[in-house]
């Protein structure tokens, strides 16, 4: 055979050799089964899902207190502590005769956090701004409890009788108070800043361009 011709016929041959390496070389790989899903819609449907079991739990500890307000009220523990000389404080009296609107307030602002979570789901828009409104309200709330929790220390130091408190053991009560009073406002405290800093973080997050595009 002549040298040129079997030259030829090896270049050939190896040209053919190499043709299914560069197919495999430039085959494009499978797309993944289970595309990831964007970052945004997998905060809102957590938020969202979080929310919805939260309102739930709500809904269900405003109807229990339901229960427990008709109770209390055919027991009246005011007039029975009054009965007793023992002194009522005033904003216990007005928590007192308050207590059913109170609590179905509470019932109701559980529903409508039920459906602003709902509409959060959903990708409604109206569900969005409602979720930050309601984030922003219960972050001022928590601040404001602080007074309250001062003055339901003062109102139980109230009703202790004076000739208690001059004694050694009413002292060491009164001590033991004022402990307590303080470790519960700075508790109170630190937890309604550490709400404050995740409800703003969730807030500033909602407010994103890429949450808003998923909105209508």
């Amino acid at each position: 055979m002549p040298e040129g011709l079997g030259k030829s016929g090896r270049s050939g041959d190896s040209a053919l050799h190499r043709l299914p390496q560069r197919a495999r070389v430039i085959q494009p790989a499978p797309p993944p089964l289970h595309p990831a899903r964007p970052s945004a819609a997998s905060f809102v449907d957590v938020t969202a899902r979080l929310s919805l079991l939260m309102a739930g739990l709500s809904i269900a500890w405003s109807l229990f207190q339901l229960l427990l307000v008709a109770v209390l009220g055919r027991l009246d523990p005011v007039g029975w502590l009054q009965q007793q000389g023992l002194p009522v404080p005033a904003a216990m009296q007005w928590a007192a005769r308050h207590a059913l609107s109170l609590t179905v307030l509470m019932l109701l602002l559980s529903v409508a956090l039920l459906a602003v979570s709902w509409a959060l789901l959903r990708r409604h828009e109206w569900g969005r701004i409602g979720f930050i409104v309601f984030l922003v309200v219960v972050a001022l709330a928590n601040f404001a409890m602080l007074p309250l929790v001062d003055g339901m220390f003062a109102a139980m130091q109230s009703i202790l009788p004076a000739g208690f408190l001059d004694s050694p053991d009413g002292r060491e009560a009164l001590a033991q108070m004022q402990a307590s009073r303080w470790t519960a406002l700075i508790s109170a405290g630190v937890t309604a800043l550490a709400f404050a800093g995740l409800h703003g973080w969730l807030v500033i997050r909602l407010c994103h361009d890429e949450v808003r595009a998923l909105f209508r």
